[in-house]
């Protein structure tokens, strides 16, 4: 098949199978004239790959993983120290990935925060009671310095 079947049947764009081939993750045949030709596994390879695309892994990590479930026969390496690397990496990435999700649900926390704070009128100018010893919610932070106060402008 050519570029624009693969690309229809896995949802992929032509550009994107185009990038995978850069990448040494995909790799069509030529016909004389030059364009490409995919094999029918070349769908599955293309949902394998989208798939650790998508979970953030690096493209050579994708490689790796795609030659050992892949390329020749489906297996895990068969040398112990070949499964330990393969393993390493993929639980470095894991560890990665953890440490992005933690980042962002934090982020989404405070932005909630945030959000609700707003919502609820209680930070913002003409709050009543004195901003010092106001209960400050916890989305502004008492040590901040207001807009404009290093301008000498007075509260």
């Amino acid at each position: 098949m050519q570029v624009g079947e693969l690309s229809a049947r896995t949802g992929a764009t032509v550009r994107m199978l185009h990038y995978y081939e850069e990448q040494g993750l995909l790799k069509p045949q030529r016909t004389a004239s030059g364009y490409r030709v995919y094999a029918e596994a070349d769908v599955d390879r293309v949902a394998r790959i989208r798939c650790m695309l998508s979970a953030a892994l690096p493209s050579g990590v994708v490689a790796t993983a795609l030659k050992f479930l892949l390329d020749g026969h489906a297996t895990i390496p068969e040398l112990p120290e070949e499964r330990a690397r393969l393993a390493d990496m993929l639980d470095g990435e894991l560890g990665t990935l953890t440490e992005k999700i933690e980042a962002l649900r934090h982020s989404r926390d405070l932005l909630a925060q945030i959000a609700a704070d707003v919502r609820t009128a209680a930070v913002g100018p003409d709050r009543p009671g004195d901003p010092g010893t106001a209960t400050v919610r916890t989305s502004v932070s008492k040590t901040a310095p207001a807009v404009g106060a290093s301008r000498g402008r007075k509260r």
